[in-house]
């Protein structure tokens, strides 16, 4: 048990997840983090792609990039790191990412507090390690970072705080969406974003033909306009997908797959009325924003990462070797995603839109 004077406690650096959908469950940590201790300033220290995740955050002061090909890229980079976090003589440093060097560095930039999982052989490098356990391997995500805040919150349970995530967007953004789909042709109707994509591995990617016939059917009987997300290795998948659909909903959808940054991102998920994805970052993004979103999981388990929110259905099939957590499946047929139907997702997409239709029609 933590047992510092909370008051104490002016300056915390938080070391965050390296991954987007991992930043964004640490998010009720980080809300809890303040809660616990109200009167400090808290900085982020990110890599700089998911940075933009704590943008506008109120628990947030300030934010470090952490950027790979900037200041702090290399060995002397990271030196100057080390270097620019002593000069702001934090008390406290509270390590989200698990990694052996996000201890070395807050140990050499001297925080006088250093609290983590002891895990990866930085346990020596903790003022306060906490212990990393089996039943902490079986907990979602969102509670593995939150298991951190309560550790140092002198008896307070999980149950305290919040576990929904959530992204704040200020008005200025959400102008932006509306201009910038404004200026596609997208200017109302519903809006069916969909994230074909998994940076983990095939193994966390449903089919892209499936997801083009979901689409099809979506599209022909709801009137939606589509936008296809991802990052930069997701564009040919997200290629196929919007070639693939007939004429009209060609020319009505947008692929944006490593077209505009993160934070845009964000904004235009945040205008669709139903999201379509694998177990990946733009999922948790979507369901952090309310959005009714359908997610697919393949490889990996939704009770440790499926999304949180009262907007989620999740499409799971349990086979006798899933989950197996593997980039690919190591037996080649890849059957855990390919007996998810269009027709399984078909159905939950149009059940969220067909409440979109009812406020509608009883506006």
């Amino acid at each position: 048990m933590f047992k510092s004077d909370i008051t104490d406690i002016k300056k915390i650096l938080v070391r965050a997840p390296n991954w987007i959908g991992d930043a964004v469950l640490c998010l009720p940590a980080l809300e809890a983090l303040k809660a616990v201790y109200p009167q400090a300033e808290i900085t982020v220290l990110a890599k700089a792609w998911v940075s933009p995740v704590f943008y506008n955050n109120p628990s947030v002061k300030r934010i470090i990039d952490y950027d790979r090909g900037g200041r702090y890229s290399n060995v002397f980079g990271e030196l100057r790191l080390v270097q620019d976090i002593k000069k702001d003589i934090f008390d406290m440093a509270v390590l989200l990412q698990n990694a052996f060097k996000a201890a070395l560095i807050v140990f050499m930039a001297g925080i006088p507090i250093r609290v983590g999982y002891a895990r990866d052989l930085r346990g020596l490098l903790l003022t306060h390690p906490i212990r990393f356990d089996a039943d902490i391997r079986k907990v979602h995500q969102v509670f593995y970072y939150l298991n951190i805040v309560t550790d140092l919150s002198k008896g307070l349970q999980p149950s305290a705080f919040s576990i929904q995530p959530k992204i704040y967007l200020i008005e200025e953004e959400k102008d932006w969406a509306e201009g910038f789909l404004n200026n596609k042709g997208i200017d109302g109707g519903i809006i069916i974003g969909i994230a074909p994509g998994a940076s983990y591995g095939p193994a966390k990617r449903w089919m892209a033909e499936r997801f083009k016939e979901t689409a099809e059917r979506l599209v022909k009987d709801n009137g939606a306009k589509v936008i296809l997300f991802g990052g930069k290795d997701d564009n040919g998948i997200c290629s196929d997908i919007l070639n693939g659909l007939g004429r009209k909903t060609f020319l009505s959808g947008l692929n944006l797959a490593g077209e505009i940054g993160l934070r845009k991102s964000i904004a235009l998920i945040s205008r669709c009325n139903l999201f379509i994805t694998n177990d990946s970052g733009p999922m948790h993004i979507a369901a952090a924003l309310g959005i009714p979103t359908v997610a697919i999981f393949g490889s990996t388990d939704p009770k440790l990462t499926m999304p949180l929110g009262d907007n989620v259905r999740v499409i799971k099939k349990y086979i006798e070797c899933s989950p197996c957590f593997d980039r690919e499946c190591r037996y080649g047929h890849y059957n855990c995603m390919k007996m998810v139907t269009v027709q399984d997702v078909y159905e939950m997409g149009d059940v969220f839109l067909s409440g979109k239709k009812r406020e509608a029609e009883n506006f």
